[in-house]
């Protein structure tokens, strides 16, 4: 049994989990040429005594890259409350990608990190959704977009609140997000607290939500409805052609 330090989402604070076991997995991948692997951890918070269960990545191997140990980076919790998913297939992946990094700084204390990581994501959620479809264009086909068609933060919020994707709360908490984002974009002595850190996360992810999986969801509803609107077939036409006529009179 061994102790491994884990975020622990009910005492909101990092904790050694006590009673851990560990399973490890790891191999060769012959695409990448080079070692892979990873560590499920499970134990108890020594406060609140909840089950965490961990996930780490190997950095080094025994025999490999002159390491003379296994390595694991840090610990990241799975369970319980993972990290926030979503369902729509067309969240782009910088803002996927930025959702989760931003999730694995807070969960190792790194608050300002987390910060930049949501500012990043909701910076994506704006160009995503507000850039010319020229922009894009320019995008998918390798090009770097000029300057002037490069939306940053700021203007991105706005756009969202003057087009009514968002309403006023959530245009509020989009500006108090940019200002930690500026802040926290330079060297200035500033501290971020855990709460602000995950208000501001649970903040990007309904808007995620919001703009991606809901609208989803609604279009789908939509079609639904019309669907069944649509006057049933009679069995005649249903079936026509295949059911036998009449019997024919003598």
């Amino acid at each position: 049994m061994t102790t491994f330090i884990i975020d622990c989402p009910r005492c909101k604070a990092r904790v050694g989990a006590e009673g851990g076991v560990h399973v490890d997995s790891s191999y060769f991948d012959d695409d990448a040429g080079e070692p892979y692997g990873h560590r499920i951890s499970v134990g108890k918070c020594p406060h609140c005594k909840i089950i965490l269960v961990g996930r780490s990545e190997q950095l080094q191997f025994i025999g490999c890259e002159g390491s003379e140990y296994d390595v694991f980076g840090d610990v990241v919790r799975v369970h319980p409350n993972p990290p926030k998913a979503f369902t729509s297939y067309r969240i782009p992946r910088t803002l996927r990608q930025s959702l989760l990094e931003a999730d694995l700084s807070l969960q190792v204390g790194a608050y300002i990190a987390a910060c930049m990581m949501l500012g990043r994501a909701l910076e994506a959620l704006c160009r995503d959704v507000l850039e010319p479809k020229d922009n894009k264009a320019e995008k998918s086909a390798g090009h770097t977009p000029s300057r002037k068609k490069y939306l940053m933060l700021g203007e991105g919020v706005r756009q969202l609140h003057d087009r009514k994707i968002i309403d006023e709360r959530l245009y509020e908490w989009s500006q108090s997000l940019h200002a930690i984002r500026n802040l926290v974009a330079h060297p200035e002595d500033i501290t971020v607290s855990r709460e602000d850190a995950e208000d501001l996360q649970v903040f990007v992810n309904a808007i995620t939500e919001y703009v991606y999986d809901l609208s989803d969801r609604h279009e789908e509803f939509k079609e639904r409805q019309a669907e069944k609107k649509k006057p049933r077939k009679s069995i005649a036409e249903m079936f026509g052609g295949i059911l036998p006529g009449p019997p024919e009179q003598a």
